[in-house]
């Protein structure tokens, strides 16, 4: 059976989350997993193609996008049992894809259902704990900036001419992206970054990448971008 694309909902553990479902019900199941402060639509120039073989679903994280809020309860465990709940309501096991903290958190599902995950693709996720808190120590500033932009404004328009002066002399920011990112960030529980500025080993809790990765028993994809341009994965850890 055909399903014609729309966004749904479910409730896991304290949270209702929303997801697009896309794509035949006949076909194996992918699910797609958003990077920090975006939300599902991350992957919308992906998703006709990857519906005509898969039938395809790309959550919202709690917090981002359409999914509830859950105020302070934003740690990598509660996105994995959001995650692991909604993979065991699948008829199939399913094959998960995940960008930066998504790909963190389709890690942890797989490690805790090994037999409900049948492959995974890793976008430039941070793997080991020492590389995380380096990438987030040094993203402080830019995520205190999207906290307070978001504080200031009165509405999504005005957010998103507060991201175009605040990133003018970033050549890569366009309209659309800025656009795109102004309504994740308005969207966007103003709590979700919290646990991870504030109490890092809170919200990495339960998280340690050798024993993540012993566990899993599928076939893993890592993809990593340009390192001269902010890649998260390190030469060490592909290695």
């Amino acid at each position: 059976m055909l399903h014609m694309p729309r966004e749904r909902r479910f409730d896991a553990n304290g949270a209702r989350l929303n997801y697009l479902d896309y794509g035949s019900s006949s076909d194996q199941p992918l699910i797609m997993l958003h990077g920090g402060a975006w939300r599902w639509q991350e992957y919308l120039s992906l998703i006709p193609s990857l519906g005509q073989r898969w039938h395809t679903y790309s959550l919202d994280l709690r917090g981002n996008g359409r999914s509830g809020w859950v105020p302070n309860k934003y740690r990598l465990q509660d996105f994995a049992e959001d995650n692991a709940e909604f993979l065991s309501r699948l008829n199939a096991p399913a094959v998960l894809v995940g960008h930066s903290i998504g790909g963190v958190i389709a890690l942890m599902v797989a490690a805790r259902c090994p037999g409900k995950v049948k492959a995974l693709i890793i976008e430039d996720s941070p793997l080991t704990l020492d590389n995380y808190r380096r990438v987030i120590d040094s993203s402080r500033d830019m995520f205190g900036l999207w906290l307070r932009l978001k504080k200031s404004a009165q509405s999504e328009q005005e957010l998103s001419l507060a991201l175009a002066e605040a990133y003018k002399d970033y050549p890569d920011a366009t309209s659309t992206w800025t656009l795109f990112f102004a309504g994740c960030l308005w969207q966007l529980d103003p709590t979700f970054f919290n646990a991870l500025l504030h109490d890092f080993d809170g919200f990495t809790e339960g998280y340690y990448c050798q024993d993540i990765l012993s566990k899993i028993e599928c076939p893993v994809l890592f993809l990593r971008g340009e390192s001269k341009l902010g890649a998260l994965i390190t030469d060490e850890e592909i290695a």
